[in-house]
């Protein structure tokens, strides 16, 4: 007991007078030393080791990341093989960024008690989120291992599965997982199945899956994403019908959320008092294609007319995210924060125009949209069509994407159509070298597509197939993460032989190990033909800056009409063709023009550089002005 002399020492043996001890009186510490403890109120409490670790517990949750890391730090010199207090820690320091030392406590104590799964779980979450994914992959399966119960295992495994492009043995795991969690629980995991589907080549189950995870949880903003982004790949798109999707999605979540009171804006003349404060969100300011886009324009923003912002919705780290963050005036990581958390961020820096750089394509933050921290708020470059949400003002394009008074209906924004191209391409700092025409060397044309095999449907296939019917000697290189994958490789072979080309006459290719030996593929290519109505963008101009002429359809709307505005913006419009029938024949011309494909190859990549595809400085001057235009017609409207 607690002496009735406050100024007595205390029993519990820390040396301390009673008054200072604020333990229970007469608790029992047993054989334990008590864990002295100094509070934020400046008192200093007396506890027992449990006390101290479920203390530590409490505060990292909360977030009070100092006090917790004391707390675990005490219990961890009064039992430094405790193994539960080694791994928490080890949790907590990853959560400070001292990942070396996090990983370290973690796989000590995985060696002081190998058989509790959570800690493997959790070290699996650790190496997924660092992009880790053979590690990741090898600790979901020992968590399996010792508890084939645990749901979370599963799916967690099924989406390393996913980034190995392991996508049959995902489909394996989602839906194990499934069957071990409630019903109403497996809208997530049902839209993760979705996305292993669509990249297996298989859209309508794809769908199936989305609506099945959108009718179990309507509010899940992930799978009606991705049930609207599967939309795009359709062969025949109805694109009034996808507008309509688009547009119920905005209706629907965005009377669920309530808007941000309205900032009074800033009434000054621009240029005069200060610059625009412009505020770009994205996960993907990283190695990722939408970097090729972004990157350029933030070197060339002028800072006497643009302020920027950078919103980074993405853990990993890499030398782009590096890059990018040193062009960023103010940059801010927003992963961790809830949507209301993001909206209150940016609506206190004070942002004018807001920029989203995903729209529905994946890791998006459209509900930060949908409470409109920003005054005027913009989508561009990162999805291929509407976002479907009233709160977004405009989305940023060019007049042959969409061509005007031919799509605007097809928006929920306002279209704000650039004088040139919708976007600036940056190519890889040390491109390899254009080599010479393949076909010199070879004596046969190679055609080739490096983009995504989810663009890749049974009409796209068909029609390069005709145009290797009709120049017998070609060949045709297709590249791209799936076919890692057997199962893919033998899809996409039986489909060319159902249209007589023979599987020697195709060349199937994975990922390479770096961008430079990726871009130097197409140095073994002739002609690239991009597909259809899902065109490439990216992949697009790399076949160009390579020195390899690309064969474009124009489609009716902006994911079709891509590489027209890219083709149109380099001079080359007789590369793009009406319909199916003058695609193949396109190709065919070309394929049988050697001298034409040489002078192509030889001008290409300089052709390119003086675009306006390429040229950076009067791309971001169009936009700037662009960002000027909109934001004066705000401070114009009556409610500015």
């Amino acid at each position: 007991m607690i002496p009735a002399n406050r100024n007595d020492p205390c029993p519990c043996g820390s040396g301390r007078k009673a008054k200072n001890c604020t333990h229970p009186p007469g608790e029992n510490f047993g054989a334990d030393a008590p864990i002295q403890l100094a509070m934020m109120d400046g008192t200093v409490k007396c506890l027992s080791f449990n006390d101290a670790v479920n203390l530590a517990k409490q505060f990292h949750k909360q977030g009070d990341l100092d006090f917790a890391e004391k707390a675990y730090r005490l219990a961890l010199a009064a039992q430094p093989e405790n193994p539960d207090v080694v791994f928490f820690l080890g949790l907590l320091l990853y959560d400070r960024g001292a990942q070396a030392e996090a990983l370290e406590l973690m796989q000590r104590a995985i060696a002081l008690k190998p058989d509790v799964a959570g800690y493997r779980y959790n070290l699996g979450t650790i190496f997924q989120y660092a992009g880790r994914s053979d590690e990741a992959e090898a600790a979901y399966r020992s968590a399996i291992a010792l508890d084939p119960a645990q749901s979370g295992s599963h799916n967690n495994l099924g989406l390393v599965l996913q980034e190995l492009e392991r996508h049959d043995e995902a489909l394996s795991c989602f839906k194990q997982a499934i069957n071990l969690m409630p019903s109403e629980s497996a809208a997530p995991v049902l839209t993760n199945m979705g996305n292993s589907l669509q990249k297996l080549g298989r859209p309508r189950e794809a769908l199936e899956q989305y609506a099945m995870a959108m009718s179990l949880s309507p509010q899940n903003t992930v799978s009606n994403s991705n049930y609207l982004f599967a939309l795009n790949y359709q062969a025949n798109p109805d694109q009034a019908a996808i507008f309509e999707a688009h547009r119920k999605f905005g209706e629907k979540f965005e009377r669920t959320v309530k808007r941000l009171p309205p900032r009074n804006a800033a009434k000054e003349p621009l240029g005069l008092a200060r610059p625009l404060r412009v505020g770009y969100v994205s996960c993907d300011f990283r190695g990722n294609a939408v970097a090729h886009f972004i990157e350029p324009v933030l070197k060339h923003h002028d800072k006497r007319r643009v302020e920027v912002f950078c919103y980074s919705n993405h853990t990993i780290v890499d030398e782009v995210t590096t890059r990018i963050r040193k062009l960023a005036d103010h940059w801010r990581d927003i992963a961790d924060l809830g949507d209301d958390d993001a909206a209150r961020m940016i609506r206190d820096d004070g942002i004018d125009i807001l920029i989203d750089l995903t729209g529905h394509a994946g890791n998006d933050r459209l509900m930060v949209f949908a409470r409109k921290p920003a005054p005027v708020q913009a989508t561009w470059i990162g999805y291929p069509n509407t976002t479907g949400l009233r709160s977004i003002d405009y989305r940023i394009t060019d007049t042959v994407s969409d061509p005007i008074g031919v799509t605007d209906y097809l928006y929920t924004e306002k279209l704000m159509r650039l004088p040139d191209t919708f976007s600036c391409f940056q190519p890889l700092a040390n491109s390899p070298d254009v080599g010479v025409l393949p076909a010199t060397q070879s004596h046969h044309i190679t055609f080739g597509s490096f983009n995504n095999f989810i663009k890749l449907n049974p009409e796209v296939l068909q029609t390069w197939a005709r145009i290797l019917q009709r120049v017998p000697t070609a060949k045709l290189i297709l590249k791209y993460a799936s076919f890692k994958a057997e199962k893919i490789c033998a899809l996409v072979l039986a489909e060319f032989a159902k249209h007589g080309v023979v599987h020697e006459r195709l060349v199937l290719l994975g990922n390479d190990a770096s961008q430079y030996e990726h871009l130097a593929r197409y140095n073994k290519i002739d002609i690239a033909l991009d597909p259809f109505p899902y065109n490439g963008t990216t992949t697009t101009c790399d076949a160009l800056w390579m020195g390899v002429p690309v064969i474009a359809l124009a489609g009716k709307a902006h994911v079709s009409r891509v590489g027209v505005s890219q083709l149109t913006n380099i001079g080359l419009p007789e590369l793009i063709a009406a319909d199916k029938d003058e695609y193949v024949k396109v190709a065919v011309a070309l394929a049988s023009d050697l001298p034409r494909l040489a002078q192509l190859r030889s001008g290409l990549r300089q052709r390119m550089h003086i675009s306006p595809l390429m040229d950076a400085p009067r791309f971001t001057k169009n936009l700037e002005e662009a960002y000027e235009v909109i934001w004066k017609k705000y401070l114009a409207e009556p409610s500015a």
